[in-house]
C-alpha cells in the first residue's frame, strides 16, 4: 500500500460517503474533497467538512499509517497546523495538535469498495517494462498529446529549478550562467561535471577578452581542464603549453579538481575534441546570449553548425598521434542536444521571467527536432505510443525516469485513466 492509492481514492471520490464516521465516533460528511496540488504541505487544500454537523474549512492530510504523522515530524511543522481531518489507511496511533485534542481520523480501508481495492492491486501485480505496458492501447493518440504536453511543461520546470539556482550563483548574469550550462553539456554525462568546473574556473568574461584568438581560447579550456600536461613531441602542444603558461599567470587561473575521462568514448566524443568545438562554437557566436534572448535567431543561424577545431584537430583526437584528415565541426545531432538540454530550456526560464509568453513556440521548436535514439524510446515505439519529434521522446524520456520508475502511477494520466475504467 502506497499513499499515491489514498491520494487516488480521494481525488477522484472512490469511497463511500454515506454514513461515514471517524474513529472517534464522529458522523462525518464531506462537503469539498479540497484541493490536490501536489506541492510541499499538506496533500488537500481548502476541504470542507461538516464533523457532528459542525462545519470545518480547512486542509487534509493523508499516511498510510497514522504514525507517520510524527514519522514525517508534521507535529513541529506550522503547515500542518490548520489539518481537520487525518485519512489513513492503519490508524495504529492517535494524533494530537498542540493544544492536546485529537484531529479527526478516517481510516480509508473501511469506506472503499472491494473492486477499487483490487484493481488497484491487479494494476499493480507482475510488472512488464512499466506497469500500463498491457494497457496502453487504451489511451488515444489525443490523450497522448495532452499528457506530454504536460509533462515537457514539467521537464521545463524541472530545468528552471537548476537555471535559477545557477543565476542565484552567477549574481544573475544570464550570459556566465548560460555559459557555464552550456559547457557541462559539451562534456556529455561522463564528463558533465568535470566540464562545468571549467566554466567555473574558468570565467566567460575571460574567454571573451581572448576571443579573437583562437590559440588562446584553445589553450585556456584544454589547460584549465589538465589536458595540456603532456610531455608528447608535437609542435602544437609545445604552442599551447607556451600560451597557456602566459595566460594563466595573467588572469591567475587554476586547473580543475575533477579528472577528465576517456573511458567508453568514440573519438569523436573525447573531451579534447568536445572542447576544442566548444572553442569554435563560441568564437563563431561572439553574441552568446543571442542563442537564448532570441527564440527566431536558431532556426537563422548557421554558424553554430559550421564551428570547426583549428587544423590541428582535424588529423589528431589526441597530441601526439596523427590521423587522416577527418572532418570535426559540430554535427546537427549533438547541436540538438544542445538545444534539447541548454538551450530551449534557457529561453523558457529567461522569456518566462520577462513576463512573456514564449511556451507554445518552444514546445513547437522541439517538434521540429528529430527523436533521440535511446532504449527507453525504443521502448515506448515497441509499444505503440506515437513519437515523432524530441517533444515526443523528451516526455517519455521524463515520463519513465519521473513516474514509472517512482512507481507513481496514480499521478500518471494514463494510470488514472486506466483505474477509473
Amino acid at each position: 500500500m502506497k499513499e499515491d492509492f489514498l491520494h487516488y481514492v480521494w481525488r477522484f471520490k472512490k469511497l463511500k460517503t454515506i454514513a461515514l464516521k471517524t474513529v472517534q465516533g464522529q458522523e462525518l460528511v464531506i462537503k469539498d474533497f479540497g484541493l490536490y496540488l501536489g506541492i510541499q504541505g499538506p496533500d488537500f487544500f481548502n476541504a470542507q467538512v461538516y464533523i457532528d454537523h459542525q462545519l470545518w474549512a480547512g486542509n487534509v492530510e493523508m499516511h498510510v499509517n497514522a504514525s507517520d504523522w510524527y514519522a514525517h515530524h508534521h507535529e513541529i511543522d506550522p503547515a500542518y497546523q490548520n489539518v481537520i481531518l487525518h485519512v489513513v489507511w492503519n490508524n495504529d496511533i492517535s494524533v494530537l495538535r498542540n493544544d492536546g485534542s485529537e484531529i479527526p481520523t478516517l481510516v480509508l480501508k473501511d469506506f472503499i469498495t472491494e473492486s477499487v481495492f483490487n484493481a488497484y492491486n491487479q494494476f499493480k501485480q507482475q510488472p512488464q517494462y512499466i506497469f500500463c505496458e498491457d494497457y496502453l492501447q487504451h489511451f488515444n493518440s489525443f490523450d497522448w498529446f495532452l499528457w506530454k504536453e504536460k509533462l515537457m511543461i514539467e521537464r521545463l520546470e524541472q530545468f528552471t529549478d537548476r537555471i535559477v539556482h545557477e543565476l542565484k550563483q552567477t549574481k544573475n548574469n544570464w550570459e556566465e550562467a548560460f555559459y557555464s550550462m552550456l559547457l557541462r553539456n559539451f562534456g556529455l554525462n561522463i564528463n558533465s561535471d568535470a566540464f562545468y568546473e571549467i566554466a567555473k574556473k574558468l570565467p566567460f568574461k575571460i574567454i571573451r577578452k581572448e576571443l579573437t584568438n583562437k590559440t588562446h581560447v584553445e589553450a585556456l579550456l584544454l589547460g584549465t581542464a589538465n589536458l595540456l600536461d603532456n610531455d608528447a613531441e608535437d609542435y602544437y602542444l609545445k604552442t599551447l603549453q607556451k600560451t597557456y603558461f602566459y595566460l594563466q599567470h595573467k588572469y591567475n587561473l587554476k586547473a580543475i579538481s575533477n579528472k577528465i575521462t576517456y573511458f567508453k568514448l568514440r573519438p569523436d566524443n573525447f573531451p579534447t575534441i568536445r572542447l576544442m568545438q566548444f572553442a569554435a562554437f563560441i568564437s563563431n557566436q561572439v553574441f552568446l546570449f543571442d542563442l537564448v534572448k532570441n527564440p527566431e535567431f536558431l532556426c537563422a543561424n548557421k554558424n553554430v553548425l559550421k564551428a570547426q577545431p583549428s587544423a590541428y584537430w582535424q588529423t589528431h583526437y589526441v597530441f601526439g598521434k596523427e590521423h587522416t584528415v577527418k572532418n570535426k565541426a559540430i554535427s546537427s545531432s549533438f547541436y540538438n542536444l544542445l538545444l534539447i538540454n541548454t538551450i530551449l530550456p534557457f529561453q523558457y526560464v529567461y522569456h518566462e521571467q520577462l513576463g512573456s509568453d514564449a511556451v507554445d513556440e518552444i514546445l513547437q521548436h522541439y517538434q521540429t527536432l528529430p527523436v533521440e535514439r535511446n532504449t527507453t524510446v525504443e521502448m515506448f515505439k515497441n509499444m505503440q505510443v506515437p513519437i515523432t519529434s524530441s517533444f515526443d521522446s523528451q516526455s517519455v524520456l521524463y515520463l519513465k525516469k519521473n513516474y514509472c520508475d517512482l512507481r507513481r502511477c496514480l499521478n500518471c494520466e494514463i494510470g488514472i485513466k486506466l483505474m477509473n475504467q
